[in-house]
């Protein structure tokens, strides 16, 4: 101010004073007004910027939308009405606006939307006028972004509402895009009945999603928001094609679309009626639906999903007349572990069935699909090999007989035999020897959930479906031995965190054995002849029946594929049609063939670092002993323990002709040599005798010799030693006669028969007698026609109705 002169200087304080002093009735009036007036007149002019540009709370809508549980690609399974019934799906926060659709939305709603700022004054004006002009409101001005503002914060059609949408409107234009505001109000816009939001109105109009959608049916679901109660596919269908069609015009006016797209587009036939929503997988889908958020992703492949559903649909209907009503069936990556397909039952809403029940998850009875990991680890026991011969005769323990599905017995089966033909008494005798605790225990560890018994309560049966598991544990476990024994959980979540390997519990050694054994169990139907075929696939297999025949399983592993199937009825009804080859199998394979194929992947590679070379006993499977005649090599887990030298080649010593087998008790000096022969146990010689064949034998012991053989060959098969027998009344009310076995190594030797030192009778060839007990201890003794005998004590009771 130096530039001004003294005087101005001077009078600038009373000037600057004198121009807020306000004169005459102003002045008066002001005087009035008290001084915290004044305060808040200026806090209102500083709040009302501060409150624009304070932040909206989020989310500007509840947090109410419907649970989609997506494939691995995100296309919708299963979608669930949200809290208030509506299909609303949750936004997409990333996805960009179809342009189709945002063109015509604008056109319809909003033409200057990228222009005012939340308000448009323009409109206001037109609004205010057209109101006062018809002495009504008919028109209320409203942009898109007020649009917003209204279905945030919904109320009625008054002036102060209307404020407070504007003011809502304007503070929402400084927090958000808008591009931001178009997807909020696409994604909360009302479409017609309960469906809100563009994308679940496309999903229920049209089936497809925004992105697919046609210049017709994006102009039907632009004009379908301002008046969905009266205007939409459900209600007002005449009114809706005029809107359509004169926003079809509309944007042919200005340039947005041609004529011709004009006119095909006015062509496009309104919805009937609305689609129906995916229903894959419900119920995996049901399980996920809580405690997941809004979007679950999945590692299913929906058309995969979809195919799977319909063979099991077809597979069962067939089975129908058969009185067997349900099935699931669940199909993951060998590799990683993804499941691909999970079908529960049949028919989701086949009440009659129990369709509702996930047979997935439900536990059911085993049966012998534990066969395999049984095999497998008493080859990492050193116990056997695919090629040792185990004994395959009647057994009997203390609680229960172990008996094939056949009812026959062949004396000895080589493992590859017994594991293809899934025999029971050679699986029983194994576990029998490598211990029901330790295989409990690697059950529980490669992922059997539902053992929660001691592994005592078990027993025996456990190999033979003793006890309870779920086609999910199953594909888990079968999965496990296509990795060379990492058992890893399988995984449903796309998003979910992928855990460390688990420690290996079978050798890849053992798992590629046990693998190339199942390799070659017979298929069901024209798939027995799979090997003829120019583009067969192999697959590593194994089916289980339950006891009582309630439990059909099917349980395939390829390195690409593990497929696990279970047929039957939820309510365990037995079925004697129902049978895992019969019935599982068949569908196990039309899955199979469905499948995607990787030429690269046809079959497992053998683990080189983890197998080696042995050589055995070509008769008996065992490693090759002193005695051994011919010999073979075979592979066999590298860190196997020791496997058992040939217990079947003995060297005896026999007189000069070979006739008779001499001790040092009992031999001429001088009149004696040593043999090797191939002796078998007098059970195991007597069924393979019964068979017609040809077995060797050692000769009869010297009948002067002072002490008895080394080797007993005469045995009591049945009833066991300390055995408890209980004798039931027949129908007659008679008591029923108690099969009294034994076994002979030569076949023309005579056995006669001692019950309580009673001469009960003499038996040649085949030792069986049938003898009316009474109860209490009793004492059972043979004796051949050379004095060599055995001797059983046990114990017989009667019902207590007798």
């Amino acid at each position: 101010m130096r530039f001004l002169p003294d005087k101005a200087m001077r009078r600038l304080p009373h000037f600057l004073d004198s121009i807020g002093r306000p004169r005459g009735a102003a002045a008066g009036a002001l005087r009035c007004v008290p001084l915290r007036h004044y305060t808040l007149l200026a806090l209102m002019a500083i709040a009302v910027p501060l409150a624009l540009l304070l932040p909206l709370r989020r989310p500007l809508f509840p947090d109410d939308y419907s649970t989609v549980v997506c494939d691995r690609r995100d296309r919708p399974l299963r979608i669930f009405l949200n809290r208030q019934q509506q299909w609303c799906l949750p936004p997409e926060p990333g996805a960009a606006v179809p342009e189709k659709l945002r063109r015509a939305v604008l056109c319809y709603e909003d033409r200057f939307f990228y222009l005012h700022p939340g308000i448009n004054p323009v409109a206001l004006i037109r609004a205010a006028w057209l109101n006062a002009r018809c002495g009504r409101i008919v028109s209320g001005a409203s942009t898109l972004t007020m649009q917003v503002a209204r279905m945030a914060r919904p109320g009625p059609r008054t002036l102060a509402h209307k404020t407070a949408e504007m003011w809502l409107a304007l503070r929402i234009e400084l927090s958000r895009s808008k591009d931001q505001i178009l997807r909020l109000y696409l994604d909360h816009a009302p479409y017609g009945g309960n469906i809100v939001g563009v994308r679940a109105a496309c999903l229920r109009y049209y089936g497809k999603r925004p992105e697919q959608l046609t210049w017709g049916e994006a102009a039907t679901l632009a004009v379908i928001p301002r008046a969905p109660g009266r205007v939409s596919p459900l209600a007002g269908r005449d009114r809706l094609r005029a809107r359509r069609d004169r926003l079809l015009e509309r944007l042919c006016k200005r340039g947005v679309i041609p004529e011709d797209i004009r006119n095909s587009a006015r062509l496009e036939p309104l919805p009937k009626r609305p689609v129906a929503l995916p229903m894959l997988a419900p119920h995996l889908a049901r399980s996920l639906r809580g405690g997941k958020g809004a979007v679950v992703r999945t590692t299913l492949d929906a058309d995969l999903q979809r195919r799977i559903e319909q063979l099991l649909a077809h597979h069962v209907r067939e089975l129908g007349n058969l009185g067997i009503e349900n099935g699931a069936v669940l199909v993951a990556e060998t590799n990683n572990g993804a499941v691909r397909a999970y079908a529960g039952s049949h028919d989701f809403f086949d009440s009659d069935a129990a369709g509702q029940v996930d047979g997935v998850r439900a536990p059911r009875s085993s049966g012998s699909l534990l066969k395999p990991f049984l095999y497998a680890l008493c080859m990492d026991d050193g116990l056997l090999l695919p090629s040792t011969r185990i004994k395959d005769v009647p057994t009997r323990y203390p609680a229960f007989d172990a008996v094939n599905a056949d009812r026959g017995y062949r004396g000895l089966v080589t493992v590859r035999e017994a594991l293809i033909r899934s025999l029971n008494v050679p699986a029983v005798r194994t576990l029998d020897r490598y211990g029901v605790f330790r295989f409990a225990t690697f059950c529980r560890e490669a992922g059997m959930s539902t053992l929660f018994r001691p592994a005592d309560d078990y027993g025996l049966t456990l190999v033979l479906g003793g006890a309870e598991t779920t086609l999910w544990d199953m594909a888990r476990l079968y999965r496990g031995l296509g990795r060379g024994g990492r058992f890893d959980p399988l995984h449903l979540l796309r998003d979910s965190d992928a855990a460390g390997e688990s420690p290996r519990l079978i050798s890849p050694g053992a798992c590629y054995l046990v693998l190339d054994v199942l390799r070659d169990v017979e298929r069901p139907g024209i798939e027995f002849f799979w090997t003829r075929y120019s583009d067969a696939r192999p697959m590593a297999w194994k089916t289980g029946t339950s006891f009582g025949q309630r439990d059909a399983w099917a349980v395939g592993v390829t390195p690409q594929w593990t497929i696990a199937v279970w047929i039957g009825n939820f309510d365990g009804r037995g079925n004697a049609n129902l049978a895992g080859a019969r019935c599982a199998g068949p569908l196990l394979f039309d899955l199979f063939a469905a499948l995607p194929r990787d030429p690269e992947r046809q079959w497992f590679r053998c683990p080189e670092a983890g197998l080696r070379e042995i050589e055995l006993c070509r008769e008996t499977g065992y490693r090759a002993g002193p005695f051994c005649g011919q010999t073979e090599t075979a592979l066999a887990p590298a860190r196997m323990a020791p496997l058992a030298v040939c217990p079947y080649h003995r060297e005896i010593v026999v007189d000069r002709e070979g006739r008779m087998e001499v001790c040092s008790l009992c031999w001429e000096p001088g009149n004696h040599n040593t043999a090797h022969r191939l002796i078998y146990p007098p059970d195991v010689v007597q069924l393979l005798r019964a068979q017609g064949r040809s077995v060797e034998s050692a000769p009869p012991h010297n009948p002067l010799c002072p002490a008895l053989p080394p080797f007993r060959s005469v045995e009591i098969l049945y009833p066991p030693a300390g055995a408890s027998l209980w004798t039931p009344r027949d129908y007659d009310g008679l008591w029923q006669k108690v099969m009294l076995r034994a076994a002979h190594c030569h076949s023309g030797r005579a056995i006669y028969w001692y019950l309580d030192r009673r001469y009960l009778g003499c038996t040649r060839g085949r030792h069986v007698r049938a003898v009316e007990l009474e109860c209490g201890e009793h004492v059972l003794e043979i004796v051949d026609e050379q004095g060599l005998r055995d001797r059983r004590c046990f114990t017989v009771s009667r019902s207590p109705s007798g």
